[in-house]
C-alpha cells in the first residue's frame, strides 16, 4: 500500500508539471524528428511494394536525357546576372526579369523563315510595314497553314516563325528580297510580294527535310527519260549508218534537252533528242540531215518541283507561275540576337553589346563570316520574351536551334565554345529549342 501511494503521488506531480511547465523547443524538435522517422519507417515497405507507373514523357526543354546540358560553372563562365564589376554590363536602368523561369518560355516551332533586310530595327510589328515583304509573306503563311490544317482534318500544324534580319542579301536584278529558310538551309533571292503564295507552296508546304527526297525522285524520273531518249537515238544511228556506203564517213552529233511543264499536281518531263548526222560522200561535198525524237514521261510531283542544276548548291524550283532559284546556306551556324528596339527598348540596347562581343570571339577563332564553315551573326526582329534580354538563338547547320535568355556579354564565349563547337546547352540560360533539335536521326536539310 505504501508503494502504491508513492506511485500515485508521483503520477499526480507529473500531471501537474505537464500542464504548467513550458515545453522547450528542443523537445519539440526531437519529438517531431522521432515522429517523422517513425512514419518513414512505417511507410517505406509500402513504397517498395507499390508498382511504378510509366515514366511521363519529358516536356520540351526539361531535363530530357537527349539534351546535352552543361552549366555555366562547367564552362567557367559567370553566373546570371554577372556579379563581376570589371566585366561589360548593360545599363542599370534596364529592367531585366531575373526571377521568372526561362525553361519553356518559347513556343515550339519547326521552321524559321528570315527576310534579309540589311537593317537592325523595324516597325513595332513587322507585318504593319506594307513597304516590306513581311506582311505579304506572313499572310501567305497563315493562309497556307489554314489550307493544310483543313486538308489534315483540322489538326494543328507546327508553327513557322517569321522574322526580319540584318543579313544583307546578295546582288540581283529585281525588286525582291532574300529569304532564308532554316533548318532546310535554303536561301532564295528576289522574292517579291506577289510571289509569296507560290513561295509557300514551293518551300513551306512540304514537311521539313522532305524536299531532298522530292528532288531525288524528280531527278530519277529525268534520268529515266534520258535513258529512253538515248536508246531511241542509238536505234536511229544504227538505221542511219546502215544506209551509209563503205567509202562514206559518218559523223554523229546529238544533243538532249530536258524540259519540265506542270499540269495540276503532275509534272511532265519532256525530253527532246536531236541527232545530226553528217555524211561525207567522196569529193562531191557534204550533205547534212537531221532527225529528232521526243519522249514524254508523266511523273507525280508536289506543287513545288525541284530540278538539279550543274551544281548541288543551286536548284530551280517551280511553283504556280513562279520559278525560284534556291541556293544552299553554307555557314556552320548563325547567332541571332533580338535587336527590335521599336518593339522593346531592352533588346534594342542589349543586342549591339552582344553583337560586338560575339564578333570579337568569332574573329579571334577565325570563324566569323558567311562562307562555308563560318558563323554568321544576324540581328533579328521580335522573337518573344523581351523581358529576358539579351535574347539569342543559336542555329547550327545540322538543324539544332537553341534559344537563350538573360545572356550577358560574359556568356558569349561559353555559348560559342559549348553550343556551336561542342553542341552543348547552357542550362541556366536555356529557354527551349526548335522541335527535334536534338534528334539527329531526323532529316531536316533540303539538300
Amino acid at each position: 500500500m505504501i508503494i502504491t501511494a508513492a506511485i500515485a503521488l508521483n503520477l499526480a506531480k507529473s500531471l501537474v508539471l505537464k500542464n504548467t511547465a513550458p515545453v522547450s523547443p528542443s523537445v519539440i524538435t526531437t519529438t517531431t524528428t522521432t515522429t517523422t522517422e517513425t512514419l518513414t519507417s512505417t511507410t517505406e515497405p509500402k513504397t517498395k511494394k507499390e508498382k511504378k507507373g510509366p515514366k511521363p514523357a519529358p516536356e520540351q526543354g526539361s531535363t530530357d536525357v537527349h539534351i546535352p546540358y552543361v552549366t555555366l560553372s562547367d564552362c567557367h563562365a559567370c553566373p546570371t546576372p554577372c556579379p563581376e564589376e570589371n566585366h561589360p554590363h548593360y545599363p542599370s536602368y534596364l529592367k531585366i526579369d531575373q526571377e521568372t523561369p526561362l525553361l519553356d518560355s518559347m513556343r515550339p516551332y519547326t521552321r524559321h523563315v528570315l527576310i534579309s533586310t540589311g537593317k537592325d530595327d523595324w516597325e513595332a510589328h513587322i507585318d504593319d510595314d506594307k513597304d516590306s515583304l513581311a506582311p505579304y509573306l506572313q499572310k501567305a503563311i497563315e493562309e497556307g497553314q489554314a489550307r493544310l490544317k483543313e486538308e489534315n482534318g483540322g489538326r494543328d500544324l507546327p508553327r513557322i516563325v517569321l522574322t526580319n534580319s540584318s543579313k544583307h542579301g546578295d546582288s540581283w536584278e529585281g525588286e525582291g528580297w532574300q529569304v532564308v529558310i532554316l533548318p532546310d538551309q535554303i536561301v532564295v533571292n528576289n522574292v517579291t510580294k506577289d510571289q509569296c503564295h507560290d513561295f509557300f507552296e514551293a518551300f513551306l508546304r512540304p514537311p521539313v527535310g522532305s524536299v531532298a527526297a522530292t528532288v531525288e525522285a524528280e531527278h530519277e524520273t529525268e534520268s529515266k527519260a534520258l535513258e529512253v531518249a538515248k536508246e531511241e537515238l542509238n536505234g536511229q544511228l544504227e538505221k542511219t549508218n546502215g544506209h551509209v556506203q563503205d567509202d562514206e564517213k559518218s559523223e554523229s552529233n546529238s544533243s538532249v534537252t530536258v524540259n519540265a511543264t506542270q499540269n495540276g499536281s503532275k509534272t511532265t518531263v519532256v525530253t527532246t533528242t536531236t541527232t545530226t548526222t553528217t555524211r561525207k560522200v567522196s569529193s562531191s561535198g557534204s550533205t547534212i540531215s537531221s532527225s529528232s525524237s521526243t519522249t514524254a514521261v508523266d511523273s507525280p510531283s508536289s506543287k513545288g518541283t525541284f530540278h538539279h542544276s550543274t551544281t548541288d548548291q543551286v536548284r530551280t524550283v517551280k511553283a504556280g507561275n513562279t520559278t525560284f532559284t534556291a541556293h544552299r546556306w553554307l555557314p556552320r551556324a548563325a547567332i541571332m540576337i533580338c535587336s527590335h528596339r521599336k518593339r522593346d527598348k531592352r533588346c534594342g540596347v542589349t543586342a549591339p553589346i552582344l553583337q560586338k562581343e560575339f564578333k570579337r570571339i568569332l574573329r579571334a577563332k577565325d570563324i566569323y563570316g558567311d562562307c562555308e564553315g563560318d558563323v554568321e551573326i544576324w540581328l533579328v526582329s521580335h522573337i518573344g520574351g523581351h523581358k529576358f534580354a539579351g535574347n539569342v538563338i543559336v542555329h547550327k547547320q545540322e538543324g539544332m536551334a537553341v534559344w537563350y535568355g538573360r545572356v550577358d556579354p560574359c556568356h558569349c564565349e561559353a555559348i560559342v565554345e559549348s553550343t556551336i563547337e561542342r553542341g552543348e546547352v547552357l542550362k541556366e540560360l536555356y529557354r527551349g529549342s526548335m522541335v527535334d533539335s536534338f534528334d539527329l536521326s531526323r532529316k531536316k536539310i533540303a539538300w
